[in-house]
């Protein structure tokens, strides 16, 4: 099942769901990762890599880019941060967030985590 979503252009984009993901998905994704020293270039890298395996269709005039990556080289700047802000489901299946202790995990001797020093 996919999602179509409007963007600021007006123009919009249908996303397949991030849950449908194989891992051949996150290894192309991976490798399109150039430089993990800069944040900003690691977080455009992953998120045209993820367009790349979730979007099925668009109404831009342009190849999808899973056909042509340059594509989206050619998106209007305004439809950007929203293109980021869509793909944020399937970077936390890529990259899940590691969840902090709880102070009660923290305080159970029985608990993997180590106790705090008091």
């Amino acid at each position: 099942m996919s999602e179509r979503l409007t963007l600021p252009s007006g123009a919009w984009v249908e996303l397949r769901d991030p849950a449908t993901m194989l891992r051949g998905d996150k290894k192309k994704v991976m490798r399109g990762i150039s430089d993990i020293e800069n944040p900003m270039a690691t977080g455009y890298d992953l998120t045209d890599g993820l367009l790349q395996v979730l979007v099925v269709a668009w109404s831009y005039e342009l190849p999808l880019p899973s056909v042509s990556p340059e594509s989206l080289e050619l998106l209007p700047l305004n439809d950007d941060e929203r293109l980021m802000e869509i793909t944020e489901a399937a970077r936390d299946l890529i990259f899940p967030k590691k969840s902090e202790p709880t102070p009660e995990q923290v305080a159970d001797p029985a608990s993997p985590t180590v106790p705090s020093a008091e």
